[in-house]
Order: C-alpha cells, then sequence, then structure tokens
C-alpha cells in the first residue's frame, strides 16, 4: 500500500546499500534529496495554513473572481488547495497575512449570495497592502470600480475603496508608518486629511 510519505521512506540513508560502503558522498546525497524532499513538503503544508478567521465569499461565477483578484487588486491563490466539486470551486486566496475563500454562491446549504443576486453589499473587506499609490494604480490601469478615491485618513492611513465586478467591497490601505518606513512619501498635512471619526 502506498502513501504520500514513499518517496521520503525510499530516500532513507539507512536503506541504501552503496557499492562503497566507506564512502561518505553517497549517504551525505542521500541526506540532501531528504532534506530537500522534507522541506518541500512543509512549504507546502505551511502555505495551506490558514488563519483563525477569514471570509467565505460567494460568486456566481468564482474562477472569474479568483481571476479579477489576482490581476486587479494582487492576491495570490493558493493553487494546490483548489477544490472542485459538482462543477463549482472553493479558492484560497492570500495577500500579506491575510486569506479569503473564494466559491460560489450557495443559497442551499450555507445561505450565502453573490451581491449581484442579494441587490446590495453587506461587507466590507479591510486590506493591507504594500504601497497603497502602486496598488490603487494597477486597480485604476486595469478599470477597477473605484467608490473612494485615495486619500490620506485621520487615522494614520492611506486608503482607497473599491468594488469587484460582482460588488463584494474592497478598503484597501497602508499605515502611515509603514508609508515612511518604505522612504514612501510624506503624509499630507493633517488639515488637508479627509474623513472624520464616522469613516
Amino acid at each position: 500500500m502506498s502513501d504520500d510519505l514513499d518517496p521520503i521512506r525510499r530516500l532513507r540513508p539507512d536503506r541504501i546499500e552503496p557499492d562503497d560502503p566507506e564512502d561518505p558522498a553517497v549517504l551525505s546525497r542521500a541526506k540532501e534529496q531528504l532534506m530537500s524532499t522534507i522541506a518541500d513538503a512543509e512549504q507546502v503544508t505551511e502555505s495551506l495554513q490558514t488563519p483563525d478567521l477569514y471570509p467565505r465569499l460567494a460568486y456566481r461565477d468564482e474562477l472569474a473572481a479568483v481571476e479579477y483578484l489576482t490581476r486587479v487588486f494582487g492576491f495570490e491563490e493558493i493553487r494546490e488547495a483548489r477544490l472542485e466539486f459538482d462543477g463549482h470551486h472553493l479558492c484560497w486566496l492570500r495577500i500579506g497575512s491575510g486569506m479569503v475563500m473564494v466559491g460560489h454562491q450557495n443559497a442551499d446549504v450555507h445561505h450565502i449570495y453573490s451581491p449581484l443576486d442579494a441587490g446590495l453589499t453587506t461587507v466590507m473587506m479591510m486590506v493591507y497592502v504594500h504601497d497603497i499609490d502602486a496598488h490603487h494604480a494597477n486597480a485604476v490601469q486595469h478599470g477597477a470600480t473605484i467608490t473612494m478615491e485615495l486619500q490620506d485618513a485621520f487615522y494614520g492611513e492611506r486608503r482607497y475603496e473599491a468594488t469587484d465586478p460582482e460588488g463584494h467591497g474592497w478598503h484597501f490601505a497602508e499605515r502611515f508608518a509603514d508609508i515612511v518606513d518604505r522612504d514612501g512619501r510624506p503624509p499630507a498635512d493633517p488639515d488637508d486629511r479627509e474623513g472624520g471619526p464616522d469613516c
């Protein structure tokens, strides 16, 4: 019976019978192969770990949503985690330390809908990004629907908001401290910042 550990079992140095048992290079090469295989397995496992809290967003066309979110908003799909069932998909996308699950709307089991079917947006995803100006420029270049223009907020962040093609709301921001740390432009004069405490 074989399983996922077979490649590692085959690489075990204690099962190698070299032509010249006194040649340490044989065991050394086998050890390097073993450690490389373990490192690759750990990397895949680490990429599949999910945070303790992450949203599942419902779309009519989940694969189109994945393509859009990766191309326009800079998400990265964990491709090896994608699941398919009954012609629909579940996909996990990462940005920074955050993650979202993207799936087909599922009114029967999970009672979740695309904003296209609900007729309104009911949630806004808050996302910190590196270099908010470049992120905004990329979104604009790809035709994103910008619902709040790029601006400095009184609470210490530079931000903008957009909706994706099915109407989910996205709030992208970068902290002033992070902008300064990467030698970006200094925040605007406090009197020029927009947004009050209720924003």
